[in-house]
């Protein structure tokens, strides 16, 4: 038990030295709560899905989670750029894991949920749609986009891509917002 604890403080210690390095790159301080994970978890319809993405996966909270709700057929790629949280990713043992070091604007395939933690406002504005645009071409038809936020101001983007509803955590430090997103019925960004 003391060891367990042990590792959780030097796992939340080493986010927050990352935070502190790279602090547009990591976007909290802290790592996503389980109320916040769960949130996000919940969002997708898990008896339609069979390819995944983890955009941003940080140290693999959310990652370890979806792989609990994941099919045991189905496959969840995750992309992180940052070497030392790519370090502990390569510590879940999990056939249907593939840890992709490299940005989310590199997302290829089609997935039928993407799952974000980026930190979009914190992005250069040309990433940041780079990413959204990727992320809307790759998702299928009837695919779910589940991207949380600590601010709403993304929402007038997000909206140019998707058609999407939201979701508050409070158990979360910060607070949080959960959007759920789907393409526009016309299948194309607007404008």
């Amino acid at each position: 038990m003391l060891a367990s604890a042990l590792n959780m403080v030097r796992s939340k210690a080493g986010f927050v030295q990352q935070f502190i390095r790279n602090p547009r790159a990591i976007g909290s301080i802290t790592p996503s709560s389980v109320m916040l994970c769960e949130t996000m978890a919940k969002s997708a319809d898990w008896q339609t899905i069979s390819r995944v993405a983890e955009l941003g996966a940080g140290d693999g909270v959310l990652t370890r989670l979806l792989l609990q709700y994941l099919d045991p057929h189905a496959s969840l790629d995750i992309f992180e750029i940052n070497p030392r949280l790519v370090q502990q990713l390569h510590e879940i043992h999990d056939h249907r894991l593939a840890i992709h070091a490299h940005s989310a604007e590199h997302l290829n395939g089609r997935y039928d949920a993407i799952f974000s933690g980026l930190p979009l406002l914190s992005l250069p504005a040309k990433t940041r749609h780079a990413i959204l645009e990727k992320v809307h071409h790759t998702l299928t038809p009837g695919g779910v986009f589940i991207q949380f936020q600590y601010t709403s101001l993304t929402q007038p983007e997000l909206s140019r891509y998707f058609i999407w509803e939201r979701q508050r955590v409070i158990k979360n430090v910060p607070p949080a917002w959960v959007y759920r997103c789907r393409h526009h019925w016309s299948d194309q960004p607007t404008p």
